[in-house]
């Protein structure tokens, strides 16, 4: 088939859990298809600024068009949305979501009005920004969507409401993204399957090096991932407090923060602040931690779970996760704390040693490999053909 994938940003180096996930999607389907990408000239996912040249560039196997900014989130974009996500506003507040959050692409979009029908099918790549709200309306006939959708305030605004009732078939990460969608949008007659992940094989991480290098000898606790409000690390370092004052021997251990930080951190020894890290000392300290920790309240995925169990490093997530919960449960790759309160007792529980992290390790190579993720990216194209 001749596919076309469409995401806001794409490319190596990208970093973004929806922009990764669709980069190896279009990789798998180029072993058995024509693939191409339409996307932006945006690295930066919050200033959209242009980085990348316009034009026509190949990334492998993938055939890649890149479409200028014309412009990028609008710099009130944080005032608009405390406004339509937490106070009285109109619809046109709604409407002009998508534009305020950027990026607006024009030339990208008369692109698909105008030769969308050159491709069998077009996937479109996440929902939540201007790209797909915008682009999938104009080829629905052969749109395939993968929204990666979490419990957000934004899946229920209106630019949004009958994109989920438009492709010929839908593409979810998880069970959880599926019931979640259903419930919301009501579009359980459009044909849908649930797509998973593939996992590349990982380097055996050298735990003892980041030890070594950062002065660590008790137990390690490590959260992965940008360091923000918004992925709940606040309320991370709150229950790590708890941990701290009220388990035996909690003094010896460390919690390690590696990843963007975009929030005011306390300065004590006990929490270690590493910023963002290099996939080579990514791996060495999820080999080294005794447990990794995701606090979010919001993920369409979590693969650093993933990633932490290839190490096979147990993991903790909170219940009110529905994503990262299931993943847990379904793998037995670590434990999930149902309140603030049962996050200490949890944490204790998997510092005592426990064959989680192996189970999650055997789970990943079993769900996560590259032939199952080709089939059932076959069988999603296949349901867009019966559609």
């Amino acid at each position: 088939m001749r596919l076309l994938l469409v995401v806001q940003r794409y490319g190596a180096e990208v970093t973004g859990g929806s922009e990764a996930h669709a980069r190896a999607v279009a990789h798998r389907l180029a072993e058995r298809h024509d693939v191409q990408v339409a996307t932006t000239t945006a690295l930066d996912y919050w200033t959209w600024e242009p980085h990348f040249p316009p034009g026509v560039s190949d990334d492998g196997p993938v055939g890649v068009r890149r479409f200028a900014v014309r412009e990028g989130r609008d710099p009130r974009f944080k005032e608009l949305e405390r406004h339509v996500l937490f106070e009285e506003h109109t619809l046109q507040d709604e409407l002009d979501w998508p534009r305020a959050q950027g990026p607006t692409c024009p030339d990208l979009y008369t692109f698909l009005h105008a030769r969308g029908d050159e491709y069998d099918r077009i996937l479109f790549y996440t929902y939540i920004y201007a790209p797909t709200a915008l682009g999938l309306p104009l080829v629905p006939e052969r749109a395939i969507l993968l929204p990666t959708a979490h419990r957000e305030r934004p899946l229920r605004l209106a630019p949004y409401r009958a994109l989920f009732a438009l492709p010929r078939a839908i593409g979810y990460l998880t069970p959880e993204e599926r019931a979640l969608v259903h419930e919301t949008m009501h579009n359980e007659h459009v044909p849908s399957t649930i797509i998973g992940t593939a996992l590349q094989e990982a380097p055996r991480g050298d735990g003892a090096a980041f030890r070594a290098k950062h002065g660590i000898g008790g137990p390690l606790v490590l959260y992965l991932g940008q360091v923000s409000e918004g992925k709940a690390v606040h309320e991370l370092l709150r229950c790590w407090d708890e941990y701290r004052a009220g388990t035996a021997d909690a003094r010896a251990a460390t919690l390690v923060l590696a990843g963007t930080v975009r929030m005011e951190l306390p300065r004590r020894d006990d929490v270690r602040v590493l910023g963002r890290i290099d996939d080579e000392e990514k791996w060495d300290a999820l080999s080294a931690a005794d447990a990794l920790v995701q606090p979010s309240h919001m993920e369409s995925l979590g693969i650093v779970l993933f990633e932490a169990w290839q190490q096979g490093t147990p993991v903790l997530v909170p219940e009110w996760n529905a994503v990262t919960a299931g993943a847990v449960r379904r793998s037995e790759g670590g434990m999930v704390y149902a309140s603030n309160e049962e996050f200490a007792p949890k944490l204790a529980a998997l510092l005592l040693g426990t064959d989680r992290g192996e189970r999650g390790r055997a789970w990943v190579e079993r769900e996560c490999s590259t032939a199952s993720f080709d089939d059932r990216l076959e069988e999603l194209l296949e349901i867009s053909r019966a559609a």
